[in-house]
């Protein structure tokens, strides 16, 4: 019986940013007000081409694309994206001013009408209750491609984001609250200060992200809402008490953290069976090559025997051959049991990483996995 050979088993892992406010927006000084940053329409702006966003959902595909008023994007391209302040204001204070003056600029308004008119019409025709809806905004959001852009730290307008097709963590949050708020969710900004880092916060009945009534929904990448991820792409594990910053204070939240759960386990466990796996499958592939050598040097001496006439000696030596040979075959089998047990949970584990964009699927399967 051949041997299988074990090659690699890789477990997916999320691209996400690295910390991605670097550090906080400008500040300049004037007198006598507190003035955020604005959008001007720029009359008269050339249109520029719209993009199409076409991005997994469920066991398929959807496609956004409106066509964003172009005065208000030129408008918010030369926006000055500094917060002016008459007087001394802690952190706490002005970073929220900071912030949703971004996601709320009355401007804007016109965007969000249009965008949220194409995602209701996918929720109608696919009769989406309101996790699946959220989830849907969400994974829209988190489809447009991350990137970040070294030679400014400003976020950008959501009619920017959306425009460029391109963002970075806060940026894409930004446009995410926006447009949950506006569908009634109870919806903030998580300022993450410390890991230089930002995410959306939903209202939810349970998997809270630390000292939050939140759900964490990251937006750097294809993700779960109520799933945090191990570690950004450098490394730092998401630890400390984030801002919260409220932008929608709507009586809509998230009820699927019992699935959200449950696929959060499934995920863990495949992930420690292929580590347990993996040992066990090195010291069995180890004593399978001791084997196979022991095997093929009586093998040898078997056909010497066999060459030089001594029948007898050769005779003798069979019944060991076929029990070492036996012992090998068995071996082998257990083996590829063994091997095809990894491979399950590697697949298990690499399309529930893969296809956040399809809770109900997902969690079907994360299910069978852990009751099967």
């Amino acid at each position: 019986m051949r041997r299988r050979i074990l090659t690699a088993l890789t477990l997916a892992a999320a691209i996400l940013a690295v910390g991605c406010l670097g550090g906080l927006p400008g500040l300049g000084e004037r007198r006598g007000e507190v003035v955020p940053p604005a959008i001007v329409p720029v009359e008269g702006a050339a249109p520029g081409e719209a993009p199409v966003y076409t991005f997994p959902f469920g066991d398929g595909e959807e496609t956004i694309r409106i066509e964003p008023d172009p005065a208000v994007y030129a408008g918010a391209k030369e926006a000055d994206r500094q917060l002016y302040l008459y007087e001394d204001l802690a952190k706490e204070e002005w970073i929220p001013i900071y912030y949703l003056a971004f996601a709320n600029d009355p401007h804007q308004e016109p965007f969000y009408i249009d965008l949220l008119a194409a995602l209701r019409e996918i929720r109608d025709r696919e009769e989406l209750d309101d996790d699946r809806y959220l989830e849907l905004i969400a994974v829209f959001v988190q489809s447009i491609p991350y990137k970040t852009d070294a030679s400014t730290t400003e976020p950008k307008f959501p009619i920017e984001t959306y425009m460029d097709g391109e963002g970075d963590c806060d940026d894409k949050s930004l446009l995410l609250a926006a447009l949950l708020a506006r569908e009634g969710y109870g919806v903030a900004l998580l300022y993450l200060g410390e890991e230089e880092h930002m995410a959306v916060g939903v209202k939810s009945a349970g998997c809270r992200y630390r000292n939050t009534t939140y759900a964490y929904i990251e937006t750097t990448n294809r993700s779960y809402a109520g799933i945090l991820p191990a570690a950004l792409a450098d490394g730092t594990a998401l630890s400390s008490d984030p801002l919260v910053i409220p932008v929608g204070d709507g009586d809509g939240l998230y009820a699927a953290c019992e699935e959200i759960e449950t696929i959060e386990r499934a995920l863990s466990a495949s992930r420690d069976r292929v580590g347990e796996l993996e040992e066990e499958l090195a010291v069995r592939t180890h004593e399978l090559d001791a084997d196979r050598g022991a095997l093929a040097a009586l093998d040898s001496k078997m056909a010497d025997l066999s060459r030089s006439g001594n029948i007898r000696e050769y005779n003798r030596l069979v019944p060991e051959y076929n029990l070492m040979a036996g012992d090998y075959n068995d071996a082998v089998e257990a083996y590829n049991v063994m091997l095809d047990e990894a491979e399950a949970a590697v697949n298990l584990h690499n399309h529930l990483a893969g296809h956040a964009h399809d809770r109900p699927g997902s969690y079907l399967l994360a299910r069978e996995y852990l009751t099967g």
